[in-house]
């Protein structure tokens, strides 16, 4: 190995072990870069937060699919920005896809949402279904990748 390969990859190691011992997790869904999403994550997210919602979009023939064709489209129309902030609906059903802080421990539900949260780090993140273009690093929230980094 050479010098500078030995000191990138280490470099990545140490960012990444400093990153899950901070209380990142390391995500082990496969990256659906057609829609791209972490989609196993996120369905599992607002499963387990929004039951009543995923249930109605199931009783709606809802399939993974057609979840992730909604998000597109949410973010699509109004930024993912907004999207991650205020959720949105689809067919009249509403989704968050995260929880931010609550600003104080006194109302219990949102303490509880906002735990559920998923955060993860992955390394050599393959971004396109176009190619092989990979970038060192990603932070994905709920499989939802929203800082991608290369390690220099």
């Amino acid at each position: 190995m050479s010098v500078d390969e030995t000191n990138e990859k280490r470099f990545e190691s140490d960012i990444e072990a400093d990153m899950l011992a901070g209380g990142y997790t390391r995500n082990n869904d496969t990256y659906d870069a057609e829609n791209a999403l972490y989609l196993d994550t996120l369905i599992r997210f607002v499963k387990a937060t929004q039951p009543k919602s995923w249930q109605r979009f199931e009783l709606q023939s809802g399939t993974p699919e057609k979840f992730a064709k909604a998000f597109q489209n949410a973010v699509d129309m109004d930024g993912l920005l907004s999207v991650m902030r205020n959720g949105f609906k689809h067919r009249g059903i509403p989704f968050r896809v995260c929880y931010f802080k609550p600003e104080s421990g006194l109302n219990q539900t949102a303490v509880e949402q906002y735990a559920a949260n998923e955060i993860t780090v992955n390394r050599q993140w393959y971004y396109s279904a176009d190619n092989k273009n990979s970038v060192d690093m990603v932070i994905a929230v709920n499989g939802i990748p929203v800082f991608a980094f290369e390690l220099k």
